[in-house]
């Protein structure tokens, strides 16, 4: 027999629990629950740094990556888009590849090679190279530690890390009826080694990215262990309304200029980029056609 609290719950007559326990019980009895302490035998993916044989056409030779002090990674579709038309970049023959041996799973693929550059834009960091690690995919989540760690490895001197990718304004979390931002907006987090003034020397100037919003993933990997390891760490997003990529996105990373700059990749004066163009080369067209 069965008898109902006042609060709705079902107790089985005579017994000290809730039905729900019981059934619970049971489950347990069939499925065991596994350990924390049982042993893994899955090993953890890894990735590896190599210098391609063939390189390029265009390709560095003398830059090695122990000679880099800073590094730019861009995320797949706006930055990517953004780093092909804004800045004057030389190809390396670098790759990052996922380590076959520790790839225990096919499904998220492991992310290809970002394409990797040396800047080529002026006197930035004592003319000191500067590297950029361009990604066509993205990094899966449980890949994104081990993906930053042999990233970082492989520029030891790198003591500047910073990372431009996107937020959707879907995904944009407000509090107290606050209005999501428009286009263009960029927006960001860093880490303590940049000082009261941020990345870009003026504490105006990079809005902070709010509370609720967070980031995560590859973001999230490389700012906490350029927090570890005391670099100047900056993830830099630049707000997209909608699905298809626009100018406005590409025209918010234009706020970093002066780090940019700073870092050699940019030129005072240069060319005016051609956002449309960049879109059309970088980011593939969606087809509207059922039977695509």
């Amino acid at each position: 027999a069965q008898e109902a609290t006042p609060t709705g719950q079902v107790f089985v007559v005579g017994a000290q629990f809730p039905l729900a326990a019981m059934i619970h019980s049971f489950l347990e009895t069939l499925v065991p629950v596994e350990s924390d302490d049982d042993d893994d035998d899955s090993p953890d993916v890894e990735f590896a740094f190599s210098i391609k044989a063939s390189a390029p056409a265009g390709a560095g030779t003398a830059v090695t990556p122990e000679q880099c002090v800073a590094l730019v990674v861009c995320g797949p579709g706006a930055a990517a888009a953004y780093a092909s038309c804004a800045l004057p970049l030389a190809p390396m023959p670098w790759a990052l590849e996922v380590v076959k041996e520790t790839l225990v799973r096919t499904f998220p693929p492991p992310p290809k090679s970002p394409r990797f550059f040396v800047g080529r834009g002026g006197s930035g960091v004592g003319e000191a190279p500067v590297v950029v690690a361009v990604l066509d995919s993205a990094v899966p989540g449980d890949m994104a530690a081990a993906w930053a760690e042999a990233l970082l490895s492989a520029f030891p001197a790198a003591m500047e890390v910073v990372m431009l990718d996107r937020i959707f304004r879907a995904g944009w979390r407000t509090s107290c009826g606050q209005e999501r931002p428009q286009e263009p907006h960029l927006c960001g987090l860093w880490t303590a080694a940049y000082g009261a003034s941020g990345p870009l020397d003026r504490a105006d100037v990079l809005a902070l990215l709010p509370a609720p919003n967070a980031v995560e993933g590859l973001a999230a990997a490389l700012l906490s262990r350029c927090e570890a390891s005391r670099r100047r760490g900056l993830v830099a997003l630049g707000l997209q309304d909608g699905a298809h990529l626009g100018e406005g996105t590409l025209s918010a990373f234009e706020k970093l200029g002066p780090l940019l700059r700073r870092l050699g990749l940019l030129q005072e004066g240069g060319k005016v980029p051609d956002y449309r163009e960049a879109i059309r080369q970088n980011v593939p067209s969606v087809s509207m056609s059922i039977y695509a």
